[in-house]
């Protein structure tokens, strides 16, 4: 009966290593397999398929240096010496006669100065004088845009 029992645990002990060798074998491929999905996971996530930015253009007016001086001359030239702007007891509302009256107004009402001087539909000066070249409202719109610099 001995050698029937030693058949049978020698048998046993091979089918237990089979299963424990399929079992270990097993688990180590999952947990490959885990990791491989998880890395595929992470890469698909990572993954967007965006345009880049368009670059930026610069425009004129981001490189232009207007100053002060030249956008009083061009508003006192069109403006003031018309006698619309003058100052005192001026026919209009705007003060054109000094840097510091220019500034004032367009600090108080910039809408309405891009409207009515720099913008495309821009009434002044009237239609009765020559009209501020396309160049000339950029430039003041660049000049008010970039803080009414002095120099």
């Amino acid at each position: 009966m001995k050698g029937k029992l030693d058949i049978f645990f020698k048998e046993a002990t091979e089918e237990k290593s089979k299963t424990y060798y399929l079992v270990k074998t097993t688990c180590i491929f999952m947990k490959k397999l885990w990791i491989l999905a998880g890395g595929i996971c992470l890469y698909a996530m990572a993954c967007k398929n965006e345009q880049a930015p368009a670059p930026q253009v610069k425009t004129a007016c981001d490189t232009a240096k207007i100053f002060t001086s030249y956008a009083v001359a061009v508003i006192q030239a069109n403006c003031t010496s018309r006698g619309c702007h003058p100052g005192g007891n001026a026919p209009a509302a705007a003060n054109f006669s000094t840097a510091q009256g220019i500034k004032a107004y367009i600090t108080a009402r910039p809408n309405i100065f891009a409207e009515r001087v720099t913008g495309p539909q821009a009434d002044m000066p009237p239609a009765a004088f020559k009209a501020l070249s396309q160049g000339t409202k950029d430039s003041l719109a660049c000049w008010v845009n970039h803080g009414m610099p002095d120099q």
